[in-house]
């Protein structure tokens, strides 16, 4: 079978010394051996510079100060994604949301094609690479999707051939079940790094995949496997939060993804970090969060989540100190946004997919479980008030909010919680301001446009 090359640099130049004869170049060694195979699904771990949709949270803030410094010193991008404008990049600015994305799936269709014909290993572990690159494939089309809506199914590796046309939302989300279906029962059951998918994380991924789809009963079904395989796995469990409090209210949280023992799989969105490695690009950056949205999601100021928010005059935790004329921030220096999976979402998730379906018992067990690492002794307790199913689903989602908010990604249960007749009060809370100007969040803004970046080579992809 043909090999494919795997250009990872510029060929030596090779003189008339046949030494250099000898000597296979550098950046065209041919994937040969499982381990070989194995490296490409390494590829997951690109720090998305120009990413925008953490800007469309709902729970970003900024002054007129802030935005005109992000316009001026982060990019247009920013701005637009901050507006709701669907188009989002300039032609000269990359989109992290499609590059990010399609890079990895070069790397999945090379070894999805190839590595049942690898030199070693045997067919177990063969399949095993195969199914994690399948997962993986499936993984970044739902990613895909979820930005852009209609996207391609890419299920080849190639170059030159760049003529993929674009699925319908419902076709995509089929293929994406369908891959992993087959896929996560063949993946390994020992996690070996996080940017690998193993059994467990498999069913965890899985079970967000049908979260984000609306499909509760069955996310419930995939979710609960997660956790059942995770049951006495080595350096994985929920952080307690209390023990890590100094005087001041901060956390020093982990925050590397080898080392956290929440994080089950990780594609990492490197610009969170920019402020506590330059910090004078704090002031810089749009993630201010507004007091009604800590009056209202958080409710019982003895949480330790707060202690990720910082007043943004002084530095004083929210949890140290909440007062309703400051403007809270995420504590840059303790938070790094993922966009790949982690234990508490594993709870959060399962626990309003069973309160879906009226298992409000097990639904409160488990968020019981994670408040009790969450809240100060004595308030981990469920409210009174929560008593119905549809208490319970609500109130899962509010300790998603909790669990999120600081870290860019509560547009993505935006958008899953659109239409949902339990959540249409919300929407009130779906803007940003600039001064005297207000944007509010729509259903144009549900999906974001190809840039074009994208549409130059793919103008048929415009909307």
């Amino acid at each position: 079978m043909k090999k494919t090359v795997i250009i990872l640099a510029s060929a030596l130049l090779l003189g008339s010394c046949t030494s250099f004869l000898d000597v296979k170049p550098r950046g065209y060694d041919i994937a040969s051996r499982v381990e070989h195979y194995e490296g490409l699904l390494y590829g997951t771990d690109l720090a998305m510079l120009n990413t925008s949709y953490p800007y469309m949270s709902m729970e970003t803030y900024t002054d007129v100060d802030g935005y005109g410094n992000a316009y001026s010193q982060i990019g247009n991008h920013v701005c637009n994604a901050y507006k709701w404008n669907p188009d989002v990049y300039r032609e000269d600015e990359i989109c992290g949301e499609w590059n990010c994305f399609t890079t990895i799936l070069y790397n999945c269709n090379v070894v999805i094609s190839e590595v049942m014909n690898a030199q070693n290993g045997t067919e177990e572990e063969k399949l095993a690479i195969q199914s994690e690159a399948r997962m993986l494939r499936a993984w970044c089309t739902f990613m895909m999707s979820t930005f852009f809506g209609e996207v391609p199914i890419v299920k080849v590796a190639s170059t030159i051939d760049n003529h993929f046309e674009l699925s319908s939302i419902e076709e995509v989300n089929e293929f994406i079940v369908k891959e992993m279906g087959e896929s996560v029962e063949h993946l390994k059951d020992v996690p070996e790094h996080y940017l690998r998918i193993f059994r467990p994380s498999g069913y965890g991924l899985y079970g967000k995949v049908l979260f984000m789809q609306g499909r509760y009963k069955e996310a419930a079904v995939q979710l609960k496997k997660c956790l059942d395989l995770l049951e006495g796995q080595p350096g994985i469990h929920l952080i307690d939060y209390r023990p890590l409090m100094d005087a001041n209210g901060d956390i020093d949280y982990v925050v590397r993804a080898d080392v956290n023992p929440e994080k089950l799989f990780c594609v990492m969105d490197m610009p969170r970090l920019w402020a506590s490695v330059y910090s004078s690009m704090y002031g810089l950056l749009m993630f201010g969060v507004r007091n009604s949205l800590l009056e209202r999601f958080y409710p019982d100021l003895r949480d330790c989540r707060l202690a990720f928010l910082s007043a943004v005059s002084n530095g004083t935790s929210a949890y140290k100190k909440y007062a309703a004329k400051e403007t809270y921030s995420a504590n840059m220096s303790n938070i790094t946004t993922n966009i790949g999976l982690d234990l508490s979402e594993v709870y959060t998730m399962l626990a309003e997919s069973l309160a879906r379906e009226g298992e409000t018992a097990d639904a409160a067990d488990l968020l019981l479980e994670l408040r009790k690492n969450r809240m100060d002794d004595g308030h981990a307790a469920i409210p009174a008030t929560v008593v119905t199913a549809d208490d319970y689903v609500r109130f899962a989602f509010e300790e998603r909010m909790r669990e999120q908010f600081g870290f860019g990604t509560s547009w993505f249960d935006m958008k899953r919680l659109w239409n949902d007749p339990l959540f249409q009060d919300l929407k009130p809370l779906y803007l940003h301001t600039v001064g005297e100007e207000t944007y509010t969040f729509s259903e144009d803004a549900l999906y974001i446009h190809y840039p074009p970046t994208v549409l130059s080579w793919h103008p048929e992809y415009a909307k």
